[in-house]
């Protein structure tokens, strides 16, 4: 998870434990994946990018893991 995932949660005035209840999962759940302790299934990060309106998720959810030759 990015840090401008945070930025965006402050934003739209989302909680952990908000987000998590919209999402069916635990707030512990949540915390383990945004803390990199779990992975994102694709179907969660497409819910939370609706959710909050996240026009990029791809830079969101995935920016760590594609090398950065191949982001362009």
């Amino acid at each position: 998870i990015s840090l401008h995932f945070w930025d965006i949660m402050v934003e739209k005035k989302y909680t952990q434990k908000k987000l998590a209840e919209e999402l069916g999962m635990t707030v512990q759940a949540l915390n383990a994946k945004l803390n990199n302790r779990s992975q994102f299934k694709i179907e969660e990060a497409v819910k939370i990018s609706n959710i909050l309106q996240i026009e990029e998720p791809g830079e969101i959810f995935f920016d760590n893991y594609i090398p950065k030759m191949q982001r362009n």
